[in-house]
């Protein structure tokens, strides 16, 4: 099964009525059927982050194998490796990705069936990712569609990153606005794994495996990495890496070393200059998995002298 390119958010419900026995079950299936559901709706997704909570509604519909998501800024369509992202003011990105990974789950997990409840007066199957003895992720997958309803996500100290349900479901899925799919997608194309730099962007970060490499925007590469739970991409560059949304970003200490970070709902944001260049991360991590990615990158400081004589010449 591909990686989704969207990924539905995690969040959190009390379970209702008797507990089934736990038992060991395929999350794969869970998830195969759930990317095959069609239905409509609107989703709140909140996280506690250490800079504050930050929340925010999201229009979703599934249908025919596409996802269609809309906030209050911009709204996008995935399918078949292909996404359209339009912004606020009308602009269509078109991507088309194409991946050499299956979707995998770590030896590190466990996954159970642990209980029934009832979700917008929906009976649901509760599933519930372990590491170790946290329940890192806890899933409420609708009885009838086997849409995710609701789920959360937790820090290794068991406290609640980021939660999401639906406020609102419909069987029925919403007609996809066709305007969104504007011109032709550009392909991203991938990176033989022999011509990585092993320091700039390692096999395996932070317990995830590497598992795509693609070229980047201005000479950059885009490594993407996972462990069938969580993932992220890293974005290593020769050049300063330049994200618009952390232009105001505050900067965050980590381990004694400085990042700019943003968090949004479901998602965070950091960026810094290492010795060997300039990096970007994006990715769904809880608190304490993104500390140790950050850990296994290279560490922000000054750039090194052939960094600089390279900027010197190109920029």
């Amino acid at each position: 099964m591909k990686r989704s390119l969207i990924v539905a958010g995690l969040t959190v419900v009390a379970l209702v009525g008797q507990a089934m026995p736990a038992s060991a079950v395929d999350l794969g299936e869970y998830l195969e059927r759930s990317a095959q559901s069609e239905y409509s709706g609107e989703v709140f997704v909140v996280c506690d982050t250490p800079d504050g909570t930050v929340a925010q509604f999201v229009e979703v519909t599934r249908s025919a194998g596409e996802l269609w998501v809309k906030t209050s800024e911009s709204e996008a369509v995935a399918s078949n490796g292909e996404l359209y992202q339009r912004a606020p003011d009308g602009t269509v990105q078109a991507t088309r990705i194409d991946s050499s990974a299956d979707w995998e789950l770590s030896t590190k997990y466990t996954v159970l069936d642990t209980g029934r409840a009832q979700e917008l007066e929906r009976p649901v199957q509760v599933v519930t990712v372990m590491e170790g003895d946290v329940e890192r992720v806890t899933l409420h997958f609708d009885d009838g569609t086997g849409a995710l309803l609701r789920s959360e996500v937790r820090n290794g100290d068991r406290s609640m990153y980021c939660s999401s349900s639906f406020v609102s479901f419909s069987e029925e899925p919403r007609a996809i606005d066709e305007s969104v799919r504007r011109g032709t997608p550009e392909s991203v194309e991938t990176v033989d794994f022999a011509s990585i730099d092993e320091e700039a962007l390692p096999a395996r970060v932070g317990g995830f495996d590497r598992l795509d490499v693609y070229e980047g925007p201005e000479s950059s590469t885009v490594a993407y990495y996972s462990d069938g739970v969580f993932s992220f991409t890293v974005i290593a560059s020769r050049k300063t890496v330049t994200i618009p949304e952390l232009e105001d970003a505050p900067t965050a200490e980590i381990a004694g070393r400085k990042y700019q970070r943003l968090f949004q709902p479901g998602q965070v944001v950091y960026a810094w200059e290492s010795r060997v260049g300039g990096y970007a991360l994006l990715g769904d991590l809880p608190i304490d998995l993104q500390e140790a990615v950050l850990a296994d990158l290279p560490h922000p400081g000054r750039p090194g002298f052939f960094a600089r004589l390279w900027r010197s010449w190109f920029g």
